[in-house]
């Protein structure tokens, strides 16, 4: 099969490789498409060292079941599915705490086994889910949407009726769509002005500078580094909420007095919780409540993948690779 291979830190060659085969629990996809993330790009770059050279990367995927293990219901062959990239262990403390988000044993398509930017790749069954009907854009933007339904669903009702979004790359275009779809009034920051206004396709208004005695009911930091910050508790409101999405690791100061005397909450939150996240996501698009492919600015071809991983940075919106061999239209 043709797949994409990352020879080494901001070079991608394509080359054809072994077909994988599934094991007795897992099913094979014929790959129709894969989005492309921060966490992606990260490895691209090599800020994040990939298990070895040459390695497939790609996890926001969807495609058709061609292929099932021996305890799995052949009848599962030619579905559509979205993949949930991330396995957890099930026995570690914190999967015995329901957070599988945190488990410390996760395999992880993309990242520590074999990624999705190839014509086909396996998974366990249990994370490949049904999916027909939506459009490819929607399907691979499943995906990320879990991240923010995970993040909106541990904030606990009832939603916020304004928030402020640092940070619209996809994610922050994401939490965008899924706010203001819930009726929430939303200000959108940041330095791009491209992405700014990708935002107010979605109901955002940029955050201006006569804005500066706004407060917000909820602050989500998708960048989470210490100007952000700054950012997000000029403009929580008493009593607010700030939601941390970004993974930037630069210590910020905060005092525990602008914490206790403005009565903030601070949540961090990571990915999401198998299988419930996953599950009420899928519903959701499959529904037509939400319309995620309206994040999508940018689609390439496997054979352009380096030109994919290298102009997403500056993308305004969020970019994702067409893989053939999916079957679908």
């Amino acid at each position: 099969m043709k797949a994409a291979l990352l020879l080494r830190p901001g070079e991608i060659g394509i080359a054809d490789v072994p077909e994988p085969e599934p094991g007795p629990d897992d099913v094979r996809i014929a790959v129709g498409g894969v989005g492309l993330c921060g966490s992606d790009l990260s490895v691209f770059s090599g800020k994040w060292t990939a298990p070895r050279y040459p390695w497939i990367q790609g996890h926001e995927a969807f495609g058709t079941v061609d292929a099932v293990g021996e305890r799995v219901p052949p009848a599962r062959v030619g579905e559509v599915v979205v993949v949930e990239p991330n396995v957890p262990c099930f026995d570690c403390p914190a999967c015995g705490r329901g957070l599988t988000s945190s488990c410390t044993r996760r395999q992880s398509v993309g990242m520590n086994r074999a990624g999705a930017l190839a014509e086909k790749v396996v998974v366990p069954s249990a994370n490949a889910w049904p999916i027909p009907g939506p459009a490819e854009r929607d399907l691979v933007c499943v995906e990320p949407l879990a991240v923010v339904e995970a993040a909106l669903r541990r904030l606990h009702d009832p939603m916020p009726q304004s928030a402020l979004v640092i940070g619209v790359g996809s994610q922050g275009l994401l939490m965008t769509l899924s706010l203001v779809g819930r009726g929430t009034t939303v200000l959108a920051h940041d330095l791009s002005p491209g992405r700014l206004a990708f935002a107010a396709t979605l109901g955002a208004r940029a955050l201006q500078p006569d804005d500066e005695g706004t407060s917000v009911d909820l602050v989500v930091d998708t960048v989470g580094n210490p100007a952000s910050v700054e950012v997000a508790l000029r403009h929580v409101a008493f009593g607010g909420t700030v939601l941390f999405l970004g993974l930037d690791a630069t210590p910020f100061e905060i005092s525990a007095q602008t914490l206790v005397r403005r009565q903030l909450v601070v949540r961090g939150s990571l990915t999401y919780d198998h299988p419930e996240d996953f599950r009420t996501t899928v519903a959701r698009v499959r529904e037509g409540t939400v319309a995620p492919g309206r994040v999508i600015s940018d689609a390439y071809t496997l054979d352009e993948a380096q030109r994919a991983f290298e102009a997403s940075p500056s993308s305004a919106g969020k970019t994702w690779i067409r893989v053939a061999g999916s079957g679908l239209s």
